[in-house]
């Protein structure tokens, strides 16, 4: 996904071993956060740990955006889930996840609309495209 990105953004891959459960990466995209966990899609579906869902559904209650970024290799595409709905996420088949998901489409298109999906997520006003970040 690195490569899809914008110009107008600062990516930095979280590697915490003291704080479980915080999301893999935060992006900041012309002027919005977000904390991104990148899943793979298996068979049985997406695995989180308890830590991650814990952490999702914490800065949920506090007002806060983070998103699920899950890749399926085998359809070549992207599906984007919102941090609230980890405890879905993660009881739901392989096959369930499509109806979860706020966003699907392929990995090029996926940073437009997860700074779509976090300007919503914030109550801003969302623009009509992602033209202002290119």
């Amino acid at each position: 996904m690195k490569k899809h990105l914008p110009k107008k953004t600062h990516a930095q891959r979280i590697e915490n071993r003291v704080s479980e459960g915080m999301p893999d990466s935060y992006l900041c995209m012309d002027g919005v956060p977000v904390w991104l966990e990148l899943k793979i899609i298996k068979s049985n579906g997406i695995n989180l740990q308890p830590s991650q869902i814990a952490w999702h559904l914490s800065h949920s209650r506090c007002g806060g955006v983070s998103f699920f970024l899950a890749f399926a290799s085998s359809e070549g595409l992207a599906f984007l889930f919102e941090g609230c709905s980890a405890l879905e996420v993660q009881g739901s088949r392989a096959c369930d996840l499509r109806a979860l998901s706020i966003w699907e489409g392929p990995v090029s298109d996926a940073p437009c609309a997860l700074r779509l999906m976090a300007i919503k997520g914030w109550g801003l006003p969302a623009p009509a495209t992602c033209a202002p970040m290119l």
